[in-house]
């Protein structure tokens, strides 16, 4: 994957101009420590409404991710759309 990722073209596809790939980025990982357990529903509505693009992502094969409950409070978010 590594390999993959961190070719040109890909890159470009992408758009991430020479960032490189790495699997996993410690020092990302520590900001986001603090934003373990945040409810978000309410910053993505606000930003939704006003028509600005989201993807809330949580990937389905990944071990530590709680997909399920991404799904759950995205269907029930209160907005207009």
């Amino acid at each position: 994957m590594k390999k993959f990722l961190n070719k040109k073209e890909i890159r470009e596809i992408l758009g991430v101009g020479n960032r490189g790939w790495t699997e996993c980025n410690f020092a990302v990982h520590t900001f986001l420590l603090g934003d373990w357990m945040s409810n978000l529903a309410d910053d993505v509505a606000y930003l939704l409404e006003n028509n600005v693009n989201i993807l809330v992502y949580s990937g389905d094969k990944d071990f530590i991710c709680n997909w399920r409950g991404g799904e759950s409070w995205t269907n029930k978010m209160k907005w207009s759309g």
